[in-house]
This record gives structure tokens, sequence and C-alpha cells, in this order.
């Protein structure tokens, strides 16, 4: 299960009842913590008031929902999360509460450099993959960015004052061309094709594929 704090409701009530009944490995980095129930009273004048009456915890005792601000329960509900309280799966491995489900494998996403920052800012792998296709129609299933490719779109960039230094270019290369041939994928041939792309790159899908072929859960499982 990949989460991030995003993952949000009953997304986090569904991947913490995997994660405690040991049918699955969490991967990403800590889920957004919502886990409350809340009524809603109706008042006069077409008003209402939203109520909470319940929390939701996952199989082990573990509460979903992350610290309340400016309530009774904060300084109680902080000084959990301070301590960082530990529970049991039902095959014995560790998992940690506090708010929000957290990973058995904590896996940050990239920091995108600023060459990376502006290129996807600027629209600029949408564009220039418009222009291509427009010469590089029906494109084949097969299809790859080529260096001749990879240096058209160097010049491309610099027509439009977007000069990257040498060193720059050189280590976002890699970055570039897997981002260039996703944009010219999905406008070609969909969104499904060009998401393959994204998720070769992705280092949290990475990393859960390669704790799925490790053997995590059946390894850290005690017997």
């Amino acid at each position: 299960m990949l989460v991030n704090e995003r993952t949000a409701s009953a997304s986090e009530i569904l991947t913490g009842a995997l994660q405690d009944h040991d049918r699955a490995v969490v991967v990403g980095i800590p889920s957004y913590g919502k886990g409350l129930v809340q009524s809603v009273i109706s008042l006069a004048d077409e008003t209402g008031m939203a109520l909470t009456t319940a929390f939701y915890y996952t199989p082990s005792g573990r509460s979903i929902q992350r610290p309340l601000r400016n309530s009774a329960l904060t300084e109680t509900f902080a000084a959990k999360v301070t301590q960082l309280p530990t529970y049991k799966t039902d095959k014995g491995r560790t998992v940690t509460g506090g708010g929000g489900i957290q990973p058995d494998i904590i896996v940050y996403p990239e920091v995108p450099t600023r060459l990376e920052t502006v290129l996807d800012a600027s629209g600029s792998f949408t564009a220039y993959a418009t222009q291509y296709l427009s010469q590089h129609s029906p494109l084949p299933a097969n299809f790859q960015v080529t260096p001749d490719v990879l240096d058209d779109f160097k010049v491309y960039l610099a027509a439009r004052t977007i000069q990257p230094s040498v060193g720059e270019w050189s280590s976002d290369r890699k970055w570039i061309t897997s981002r260039l041939t996703e944009e010219i994928v999905t406008q070609a041939l969909g969104v499904s094709k060009g998401d393959e792309i994204q998720m070769q790159r992705d280092v949290q899908v990475q990393a859960a594929l390669k704790a799925m072929q490790d053997g995590f859960l059946l390894a850290s499982t005690v017997r």
C-alpha cells in the first residue's frame, strides 16, 4: 500500500486494517490523519453544527486521527505522539501509532532540482511534445527519446530563454529523458501509458516493488 500526506479518511482505515492484519506492507510517508466521525446538528436559520462524536481506530487500537488543535485532547494526544506508542499486528510485527498511518518503510519523494521545477512550471514538456507529434505521428508503441530528440529539445528550450548549465543538464539528463518520454507518450497513446513511464522513476513505487521482491512482510513477521 502506498500512502502519503494526502491519504485520508477511508483510505487510512483500509490501510491500517491491512497493516494490522499483516496483509500489506505500507510504503511512503505518514498519512494525513483524518479519523473522526462528525454528526451534524441542525440549528435555526438553516444553519448547522458539526460535532465530533467518535474516532476511528485500527484493529490494533491505533487512533487514526492526528492531534486536534486548540482542544482539551491536544496535550494528552501530543504527549502520546511524542512517546511514539507502539502496537502489535496479528502476527507480532511492531507498528507505530500517533495519528495517521505510519508506513512500514518510510520513503520520501525526491525533491525536484531547480531545472526540473523550471521545466515543469514553464510547460515546456507539453509544448514540445505537441510540436514533436505534429511531425512524428503516429508514434510507435516502442517509442523512446533518443539523444537526437534530447538535443532538439535543448535547442527548443534555448529559443525560449531556458538555458541550463552543462552541469544542470548532465545531472538531470536521465530525469529529463523520462519526463519528456512520458509527455510525448501521454499525448500520443493516452494517460495510462504515460503513467507507466512515470512510475518507473517514482522512488516510492520502486521501493514498494523492491519490498515485494524481497518478501518484506514475510521476513518481518514473527512466527
